[in-house]
């Protein structure tokens, strides 16, 4: 059967789409909106093509910034197959032909080229084109409510900073009272966010704040009557204080719905379950993970399952000079949750806190240490997953490699 080569250069608002026959002939050229009727319209089109040339239709788009949806779920709903390329490659194979004008037209053409050439520039072990398979839709959910969680994360701490710094100009004695991250400091800067308040505040009244027991109250109570403060600027800094801490406070009941919610779905899936067997390993960090890797299948070993994680390091060497790097192009959220997933490790598992007793010993650092456990465990993850099994440990003590 005839091959058809597509090439999809992403932007925000439009995509540039160009096919190519056999002999590199321009078949089909179209500028896409980023509008889902006319994608769909654009779906017959390619069908009815695909028909017409008696061919396969395929399709390799240039992996960035993410505007690639919904273009690709549909091209993947209507059966086409569909490539990724890394944009470093595509700029060393434009690079290739003569001229060095550059325009969303001539990206696509030399997608298109290049995925002409696939069979030609693609090894078993080195892959220039990634095929893009249609995740499952647990799999899916996570990554999205993990990756969202994730922003309100970020943004909770972001703001809890920007409150200590404005407590440290006006009220810095609030500060010892408790950490910013506790929900009862913040409880109290929700509602009483005025420091003019806090020599008339009553024990019935700070009991009734959320988070705040019979046991703490008298403590906290006598420190808030004993705080002094900056008068000036006092009800610019009441506004400044109580939209921070509402915020926060907002922030933190968003995560732990998305904590249930995640739940809910990862009690579906049995990846997650296996890796909830792990030591230290919970529903967060289980979902979040499964929705970075998807299905283990895409990984031929765990070196590849390391490279994308960002944990392995590659050859760098050139002549008598032998050395190695860092992954670059690393999927970073699961480099992180691996990374936290090792950290809890040490102190729950006996095994992990000596390998990485003996990675310190050796002279590493924290992080250093830290990475070369997460490089163990990503070994006994695939075998787990591979195996469809839960983690088991041995009886006898294992030797540390």
């Amino acid at each position: 059967m005839k091959r058809l080569s597509g090439g999809i250069d992403i932007g925000g608002d439009f995509h540039h789409m160009i096919i190519l026959d056999e002999q590199q002939q321009v078949l089909y050229q179209k500028r896409i909106p980023q509008k889902l009727k006319e994608m769909k319209q654009i779906m017959k089109e390619l069908t009815c093509l695909e028909k017409k040339e008696k061919a396969q239709l395929s399709f390799v788009l240039e992996g960035k910034n993410g505007y690639s949806n919904p273009l690709d779920r549909l091209l993947l709903a209507q059966g086409f197959t569909l490539y990724n390329v890394d944009n470093y490659k595509l700029k060393r194979f434009r690079e290739a032909f003569a001229g060095e004008r550059k325009d969303d037209n001539r990206d696509a053409l030399m997608l298109s080229k290049m995925l002409n050439l696939k069979e030609h520039i693609n090894t078993p072990t080195e892959k220039v084109f990634v095929e893009i398979t249609k995740p499952s839709v647990i799999t899916e959910s996570l990554k999205l409510l993990s990756r969202h969680q994730q922003v309100l994360i970020d943004e909770k701490v972001r703001l809890t900073n920007r409150l200590g710094k404005k407590l440290l100009e006006v009220c810095p004695e609030l500060l010892t009272l408790g950490k910013l991250k506790h929900q009862k400091i913040i409880a109290i800067l929700s509602r009483y966010p005025d420091f003019s308040r806090y020599s008339r505040i009553t024990l019935k009244s700070l009991l009734k704040i959320r988070g705040i027991g019979k046991k703490q109250a008298p403590r906290l109570l006598a420190g808030l009557h004993d705080l002094s403060y900056m008068p000036e600027l006092t009800a610019i800094y009441k506004t400044i204080i109580s939209s921070h801490a509402k915020r926060i406070l907002q922030l933190q009941k968003e995560i732990k719905e998305i904590d249930k919610k995640m739940d809910q779905i990862g009690g579906q899936d049995k990846t997650i379950q296996h890796l909830k067997s792990l030591p230290a390993v919970g529903t967060k960090l289980a979902s979040r993970f499964t929705g970075e890797i998807g299905d283990i299948g895409r990984f031929p070993s765990e070196k590849n399952l390391a490279i994308y994680c960002g944990i392995a390091c590659v050859n760098n060497s050139s002549g008598k000079i032998n050395k190695t790097r860092a992954v670059y192009k690393a999927n970073k959220i699961a480099k992180q949750t691996l990374m936290m997933m090792a950290g809890g490790s040490i102190r729950v598992n006996p095994q992990c806190r000596d390998y990485y007793l003996k990675k310190r010993k050796e002279g590493k650092a924290h992080n250093h240490a830290l990475r070369c456990l997460a490089r163990q465990m990503i070994k006994v993850i695939y075998r787990m997953l591979t195996e469809d099994r839960d983690y088991q440990i041995k009886k006898e003590a294992m030797k540390v490699a």
